[in-house]
């Protein structure tokens, strides 16, 4: 995946060239976005569901190989679902982001996620890197929030 991909999804989202005035915005933008992504992980090994879910939109689809996209309302039972096992933890780390592209509404970051599946005595029973764009758009409240994740397996 590089650019090509990047290019792609900003032309049909609507990444557009910024004038040297809203400079700031897409910095500030992606700035936001970034800070979104690093606290994810905290939230998600605290089990603050209403925070974990927050980071998406409500109309948000989700993209995963051989499986149904899945909504907000999906995405968040499933969660909660987790967060309520005892015999197991997952734990997600800090995402390494490869690429962001800005403007002032839509931002479009190409990460990769690392997933740690631990059972009830903390042995690691399964680590799973997953690469990802996810496509960020400024809601109306002025928040930021996933409304495409696409995800796939490394």
């Amino acid at each position: 995946m590089n650019r090509w991909v990047l290019a792609f999804v900003c032309a049909v989202v609507g990444c557009g060239p910024a004038g040297a005035s809203a400079k700031r915005g897409p910095a500030q933008a992606e700035a936001t976005v970034r800070a979104a992504l690093a606290q994810w992980p905290a939230d998600f090994a605290a089990k603050r569901t209403a925070a974990v879910c927050g980071l998406f939109a409500p109309d948000v689809v989700l993209s995963y190989p051989a499986t149904v996209d899945r909504d907000f309302d999906t995405i968040c039972a499933h969660f909660g679902a987790l967060f309520a096992t005892d015999d197991r933890t997952f734990s997600y780390a800090a995402p390494v982001i490869e690429d962001v592209v800005a403007d002032n509404d839509t931002v479009v970051v190409r990460l990769i996620w690392t997933l740690t599946v631990l059972d009830a005595s903390g042995t690691a029973l399964e680590i799973v890197q997953e690469q990802g764009i996810d496509v960020f758009r400024r809601q109306p409240d002025g928040s930021w929030k996933i409304r495409i994740s696409h995800a796939y397996p490394l």
